[in-house]
């Protein structure tokens, strides 16, 4: 948040993956975020077709939580992260009933990995989805 240096780094993590970011899906509803000091893992719970809760915990190394260091700045970053995400999710949720995204609208291929879960849900459902009818 403030360009501090970050808190110590997760032994194995070496120079060339210091400051570096790296994300895991595990479907269909957790997230892994791996950064070099820390790991956070998100849990979605959908509770409605319009409404889902987000729970996210921050992992440090036991030595960084038995010395008392001050985690706030790398939490408040993902927060702030997190809070753009939703954000973006939530101003596209209203027009996702249009006939338009029926199959998955259109992606940026930076979002690669959205692709590659559509695709995991529509083999996985969407089949079933389809035999129900209009």
């Amino acid at each position: 948040m403030d360009g501090s240096e970050g808190l110590d780094r997760i032994p194995g993590v070496d120079e060339d993956h210091d400051r570096r970011y790296y994300a895991i899906t595990i479907k269909p509803t957790v997230f892994v975020n791996l950064v070099p000091d820390h790991v956070i893992i998100h849990r979605m719970f959908p509770v409605a077709v319009d409404h889902t809760i987000v729970e996210c915990d921050w992992l440090y190394l036991p030595s960084v939580v038995e010395s008392g260091q001050d985690v706030s700045a790398s939490v408040e970053l993902f927060h702030r992260v997190n809070q753009q995400d939703f954000d973006a999710c939530e101003r596209c949720q209203p027009a996702m009933g249009s006939r338009i995204y029926a199959k998955g609208g259109v992606l940026v291929p930076s979002e690669h990995h959205i692709g590659v879960f559509h695709d995991w849900v529509m083999a996985t459902v969407g089949s079933a989805g389809n035999a129900k009818g209009p």
